[in-house]
């Protein structure tokens, strides 16, 4: 039984450690890095404002500081992507951030998403399928 259970553990370290999870983790980290970092600037937005223009009041809120830890997070797991994938490929395809972020903040902060941008987000997601067909032989 430990035989069986350290095989699925071991399973589930590959399946996380290949390149595509990586570049999807790294997406989902600092999807949550920008939340964060959002709703740092926006708890400390009232106060001194003759610093609020530096965004260095940001600094007061813990939100910022879970922000900054996971861009941290983020530099490693890049780190990790572009010693296993071609930048020519890892680099596009860390632009899912840019449907991650979208959704994460109409569904978490409560952001309005016009229909151009649904559009736009479509058409990225399009374009997301086409750059990782080379990835996928690659795999």
């Amino acid at each position: 039984m430990a035989e069986q259970s350290r095989t699925a553990w071991q399973r589930i370290v590959a399946v996380g450690a290949s390149p595509l999870p990586q570049i999807v983790l790294n997406a989902l980290v600092v999807t949550a890095a920008e939340l964060f970092l959002k709703i740092g600037a926006s708890a400390t937005a009232h106060l001194d404002p003759r610093l609020s223009w530096t965004g260095l009041t940001g600094l007061a809120s813990l939100w910022t500081w879970f922000g900054m830890l996971c861009l941290a997070a983020s530099l490693v797991s890049w780190l990790y992507i572009l010693r296993n994938v071609p930048l020519s490929i890892a680099f596009p395809l860390s632009h899912v951030v840019h449907v991650f972020i979208p959704l994460a903040s109409w569904i978490f902060l409560h952001e309005f998403i016009s229909t151009t941008r649904w559009l736009g987000i479509g058409l990225l997601i399009a374009g997301l399928l086409i750059v990782a067909q080379p990835f996928a032989r690659i795999e």
